[in-house]
């Protein structure tokens, strides 16, 4: 098992030096000028750690979402935040304005929202997984509707402003927000990885049992799915709507180590941020000086990724 990290730390830390080498102008990490230092430390520092921080999370969520719905295609988005943090940008873009603190608030505002209607409504159902999932369904055709909405009314200027914060992006990340982000990813991780064993009794056994084993899987699920959707929005309300990687990391990580949650958590956190890099490298990189937005080069990476392993397991 140490030998399968090793193999990923690796290759991540080979990515986080491209990542702040490579972008306008190359940079030699280890011969700078004053002004290439204040490049890398300003610019693609919080960058690079906030795009790593970012795959990181996201995985972590898909892994928790996956165990606590039992569903292998679920992902961060499954209960409908996506679609609510677009409309609260879109509401922060139309009535108020385009200033990205303003448009973070009414991201962070609506995926808290959307969060809070699914668990008050999956509660009074006893909090089952599938009541999550329809659920979260639900509401995310109600927000993609209200959306629409918006576009339909506002002017092309600000459509355009609203369909460009749903590409997913990493540009005007700052220090600040890496912090913010690392606050809550830390305590995530360590709630998750306390009770990895109850995401392997809940993903792996039905209720019944769960609860004959003195285990609350509704309470569980209340706890691990708020603390999931409370780092989710952090993320996508900075940085837009970066899709995929909350899907494939935990799915590629099961195909390499199993379902045991104990592992099966940090080892997706690493191949999330690793997916995050590569796709931040090569949009910065391939039509330098214009930036392609992460998350349409994390769909080119990810997608023939999953589906080739997805082949695989079919012909086994």
């Amino acid at each position: 098992m140490k030998n399968r990290y090793i193999l990923l730390i690796i290759p991540l830390f080979i990515l986080i030096y491209f990542g702040l080498s490579l972008g306008n102008s190359t940079i030699n990490i280890f011969h700078m000028t004053k002004q290439e230092s204040n490049i890398i430390l300003l610019l693609r520092a919080p960058r690079v750690i906030f795009g790593l921080l970012c795959g990181m999370g996201l995985a972590l969520c898909g892994s928790i979402m996956q165990g606590i719905t039992r569903n292998p295609m679920a992902s961060p988005f499954t209960l409908g935040v996506s679609s609510a943090a677009a409309f609260g940008a879109a509401v922060a873009i139309v009535f108020l304005n385009d200033n990205p603190a303003t448009i973070m608030f009414g991201a962070f505002s609506a995926t808290i929202l959307c969060a809070f209607i699914v668990f008050i409504c999956a509660l009074k159902k006893d909090m089952d997984s599938l009541t999550m999932i329809i659920i979260g369904i639900a509401l995310n055709y109600l927000f993609t509707a209200l959306t629409s909405t918006l576009q339909y009314m506002t002017s092309d200027d600000k459509i355009s402003a609203i369909i460009k914060w749903t590409f997913g992006s990493l540009n005007g990340v700052e220090w600040s927000n890496v912090w913010i982000l690392l606050g809550i990813l830390i305590p995530t991780l360590l709630l998750s990885q306390r009770k990895a064993w109850i995401l392997n009794l809940i993903c792996n056994c039905d209720d019944d049992y769960s609860i004959s084993l003195g285990v609350n899987p509704s309470k569980e699920r209340l706890i691990l799915g708020f603390a999931s959707l409370i780092l989710t929005a952090v993320i996508i309300s900075t940085c837009g709507i970066i899709g995929f990687v909350g899907l494939a990391a935990p799915y590629i990580s099961k195909r390499l180590i199993g379902n045991n949650h104990k592992y099966l958590l940090t080892h997706s956190m690493i191949i999330g941020g690793i997916l995050i890099l590569i796709s931040d490298i090569l949009g910065r990189t391939l039509f330098s000086p214009i930036i392609i937005p992460i998350g349409i080069i994390l769909s080119y990476i990810g997608v023939p990724i999953l589906i080739n392993l997805i082949m695989k397991r079919g012909e086994k």
